[in-house]
């Protein structure tokens, strides 16, 4: 018994010291001034607004510009003997252009590709919601290696 209690107690002292949210705003070396969205599609509007959070000027940080394109794919992988449809694959293409505050060549050119493969559904609106599902899993995984992108410059 008094080592379940010390377990306990020591797990609840030391168990969340220093978390600290990967993804945070706090410590930023950049902010972004603008998001440019080339074509206007779901896929970079759902970047931009998951980029938005770093929009806040802070002082002493780099300022960049982006200009973001996408293309997205669907392509037949497999058929059966009877010539239906049995996989698919989904390809999403990411790139992003960055610029500094004033210039107007690119500094970095980022590209990401991202492809998932999934098997053909009887129950059409379940394979629709499903591709939803992927595909916003996909451009969360997008965002967030751009992040990653953008603290490493």
């Amino acid at each position: 018994m008094k080592k379940i209690i010390f377990y306990l107690c020591f797990l609840t002292l030391f168990g969340c010291a220093g978390y600290e949210p990967l993804f945070s705003t706090k410590n930023l070396s950049y902010y972004i001034i603008d998001i440019e969205n080339v074509n206007s599609d779901k896929i970079t509007q759902k970047i931009s607004r998951n980029l938005d959070n770093n929009k806040f000027k802070k002082v002493g940080t780099k300022g960049y510009k982006l200009k973001i394109s996408s293309n997205k794919k669907s392509i037949i992988v497999s058929r059966n003997v009877k010539g239906e449809v049995t996989t698919y694959e989904m390809n999403v293409n990411v790139e992003v252009r960055v610029f500094s505050n004033d210039s107007i060549l690119p500094l970095n050119i980022l590209k990401f590709n991202k492809n998932f493969t999934y098997k053909n559904q009887i129950n059409k609106s379940n394979l629709n919601q499903y591709k939803k599902d992927i595909l916003n899993n996909m451009v969360n995984t997008i965002s967030q290696d751009i992040i990653i992108k953008l603290r490493s410059l």
